[in-house]
């Protein structure tokens, strides 16, 4: 999750000791790149004393060693493509606070209050979007995805956000027959594919039958590998097929998850290593993809 700007960078910066170091890594790219990112720079400051502060537009590393910081930099930069900016403290702290202080994304950016209430006010019959996939050569639909509806966000953390409290009332929609008719009408001789929130199904959001469907969970769920674990094992009890949901094709190639399936955005060039099950998101379908295991986006039937 990624929170409002801290009220303690000026803080922070002040109480560096001399031989420190400031490095802000902007909030550019998709959550799960961020996320290692952050990784990065929380390890770092392990290591060589400090802190992360999370700023709207990015995240901030105050180090009392610099060397941590900067192979930080150096392995965020590998992931990236990008070097990450840093100041040596004290010296550089009037430039680390000019970038705090217009550490804010292009376009204005909803409180977190006022995203959950945008959330709940959603009517049901724009929570979610149905699409159809085909398998290899084939453009006959065989299965069904409904997931929540995107609302566009400029930062991927709120977009992220948005998604899991949609996800909650996509599936109270679904126990729901009052509401449930107000969503697509699935179709029974397809299999499902259906997004879930980071815990999966919670007690008592019955959805019918898990046999042969599918659920997506969030990528940012594997950042908790024994929650992860749990939910997976729930899952798997209850019939359900487990799958993984990326905003970039190339975390198939960084994260590890043992029998999952994949759904990530189509690309020109394939993965290095394909899932049992690749689900692409999106058009148009590259040849590479149209091969038993990867299904494919078609238009609706």
């Amino acid at each position: 999750m990624f929170f409002p700007v801290s009220v303690d960078w000026r803080t922070a910066l002040a109480a560096a000791p001399a031989g420190g170091l400031a490095l802000f890594n902007p909030a550019r790219g998709p959550l799960a790149v961020r996320q290692v990112a952050r990784a990065l720079l929380e390890e770092a400051a392990v290591l060589g004393g400090g802190q992360v502060l999370h700023l709207p537009g990015g995240d901030l590393l105050v180090g009392a060693q610099a060397a941590p910081g900067l192979r930080a930099g150096q392995l965020i930069a590998e992931l990236t493509g990008k070097m990450p900016e840093s100041w040596p403290l004290p010296e550089g702290r009037a430039q680390a606070e000019a970038r705090c202080r217009n550490a804010s994304p292009a376009g204005e950016l909803p409180t977190l209050a006022a995203l959950e209430a945008r959330c709940a006010a959603l009517p049901v019959t724009e929570l979610s979007r149905l699409t159809f996939f085909a398998e290899g050569t084939s453009e006959r639909p065989v299965a069904q995805r409904l997931a929540p509806v995107s609302l566009g966000l400029p930062d991927p953390g709120l977009e992220a956000l948005a998604r899991e409290w949609i996800c909650r009332r996509l599936l109270a929609a679904l126990a729901d027959p009052a509401q449930r008719s107000a969503l697509p009408a699935l179709w029974p001789e397809l299999r499902l594919i259906l997004d879930l929130p980071q815990g999966g199904l919670s007690k008592g959001a019955a959805t019918g039958s898990g046999i042969g469907a599918l659920a997506l969970l969030p990528l940012v769920s594997r950042a908790d590998p024994a929650r992860f674990a749990s939910t997976e094992a729930s899952l798997r009890a209850a019939g359900w097929a487990v799958g993984l949901v990326a905003t970039d094709a190339r975390a198939l190639d960084w994260v590890e998850a043992p029998g999952a399936a994949w759904a990530v955005p189509v690309s020109a060039v394939p993965p290095r290593q394909l899932p049992a099950q690749l689900i692409l998101l999106g058009q148009p379908v590259p040849d590479w993809a149209r091969r038993p295991g990867v299904l494919h986006e078609v238009q609706t039937p």
